[in-house]
């Protein structure tokens, strides 16, 4: 493989002022410095005395990769000097790399032993995440606290995985999920979810009035999880009218609103989580055989008659003690 004469005066450029000093200017990486690299450990371990050598000097045998990087979501990066995302941001210094192939015109050694990491998919989803966090902790800060990354999903899983330059038919701006629309792309790991979104009374995600990232921070941002673990916060974002304060509260609504109510689809209006009194009684069972709920109840409630055709300000209510607009 023969080099490229602007790239053997990068690389000897770079031997020259390498021995005076480490000109921030060279690095390729994100929060770098010239003393102390900042990689994760996964870059550095297997060549612990590289140094940073500039993206300029691996595009002399990579030509490709820069070129279509250079197109790509971390384009903006790229050319943020010594802040930007460059090639040894992710594969590690590269001057061990460079120097061997400079010197050795024909070589039987495997490559990928003169650079931290070659290959990346050979490496977990967190470990993975370390190398996109060196730049994007600051819009994540909370994402090792995530229920995607405790379950060792990694940036990549979700996000165009090509990192040099987009897949065709992803727009590089911004940085994107793979060729499908969110919600499509979701319910790839989460297929009960689009099950439930099958039912007949469902939040209207398939319809595309709503996304799953209306309801769940993906990332970990505060002030709810993933998963939504008891929090109410998002469903009042839509649904304020049920919040209160009420001068008599429905006692264990504040919990979570997820007790009563499916999040994503349901057999049941209303998205209930049973069907017909068979919620209500699992809190309020009390009272004699034959009856629901607590005394003063003074006769059989079956039939079609149903708790909420009498108690139907179930969130609240500001005039009525039982929770119902008309006093009985």
């Amino acid at each position: 493989m023969r080099r490229s004469e602007p790239g053997r005066v990068a690389l000897q450029t770079w031997m020259i002022v390498i021995g005076v000093m480490f000109p921030i200017a060279m690095l390729g990486g994100c929060s770098m410095n010239a003393n102390e690299t900042g990689l994760p450990p996964m870059l550095t371990d297997k060549v612990p005395d590289a140094t940073p050598v500039g993206s300029d000097v691996c595009g002399d045998c990579h030509s490709a990769e820069p070129e279509f990087y250079q197109t790509g979501h971390h384009r903006v990066a790229f050319f943020q000097g010594e802040t930007g995302a460059g090639c040894e941001s992710c594969h590690g210094n590269g001057s061990v790399h460079a120097e061997f192939f400079y010197e050795n015109e024909e070589y039987d050694d495997d490559p990928t032993d003169l650079v931290g990491i070659d290959d990346l998919y050979g490496f977990s989803g967190g470990e993975r995440s370390a190398l996109c966090q060196q730049c994007h902790q600051q819009d994540f800060p909370l994402w090792p606290l995530s229920d995607h990354a405790r379950s060792e999903v990694g940036c990549w899983d979700c996000h165009a995985d090509d990192l040099h330059a987009p897949p065709p038919g992803i727009d590089a701006e911004p940085a994107v999920l793979n060729a499908q629309s969110d919600n499509d792309f979701c319910v790839q790991c989460h297929p009960s979810v689009d099950a439930e979104f099958k039912l007949q009374y469902h939040h209207r995600v398939p319809e595309g009035q709503m996304n799953c990232v209306d309801c769940h921070s993906i990332h970990g941002e505060a002030p709810t999880d993933t998963a939504l673990h008891g929090e109410n916060t998002r469903c009042y974002e839509c649904h304020a009218e049920f919040k209160g304060p009420f001068v008599f509260e429905h006692l264990g609504t504040e919990e979570s609103c997820s007790s009563c109510h499916a999040p994503h689809g349901s057999p049941n209006n209303k998205l209930l989580v049973t069907n017909d009194n068979t919620l209500c009684v699992q809190c309020h069972f009390q009272g004699p055989t034959g009856f629901f709920g607590r005394q003063p109840h003074s006769g059989f409630l079956g039939g079609a008659a149903l708790c909420y055709d009498c108690h139907s300000h179930v969130h609240g209510s500001n005039t009525n003690r039982n929770l119902n607009p008309r006093r009985f």
